[in-house]
């Protein structure tokens, strides 16, 4: 009466019913990275006064023309980039039971951190 089923029989008789609960599951971490606008300016020099605005594949490109000076002004749109992997997860993990040396050990430690605290309880007082 004192004793009872260990996990491990009652993890048995869970795979038994059901064998899917220790497969593999698969998660997909997605990633996204945005680039920064990537402003670029160049002049050259021409003898016409005049703007001209070029729009292609989301780049925007701005000509201007005043006097003698020719100004470009380019202006890149934030790119999207997504990353995805794929992890196997296990769906059970095993873990391990504490030895006997183990056990000992921990109750050694114990009763020697308990001795010294009330040694040095019997110190202060």
């Amino acid at each position: 009466m004192l004793t009872s089923c260990s996990a491990s029989y009652h993890l048995k008789r869970a795979i038994a019913k059901d064998p899917t609960i220790v497969q593999n599951q698969t998660v997909i971490v997605d990633t996204t990275v945005i680039t920064p606008i990537r402003p670029s300016k160049g002049t050259f020099v021409i003898n016409r006064d005049t703007s001209l605005v070029f729009n292609q594949n989301g780049v925007k490109t701005l000509l201007k023309v005043v006097h003698d000076t020719f100004t470009i002004e380019v202006e890149c749109p934030p790119d999207t980039i997504r990353i995805q992997k794929e992890i196997l997860v296990p769906k059970v993990v095993y873990q391990e039971k504490l030895s006997n040396f183990d056990l000992v050990k921990l109750i050694i430690v114990s009763l020697i951190i308990i001795s010294l605290i009330a040694f040095f309880r019997r110190l202060i007082n």
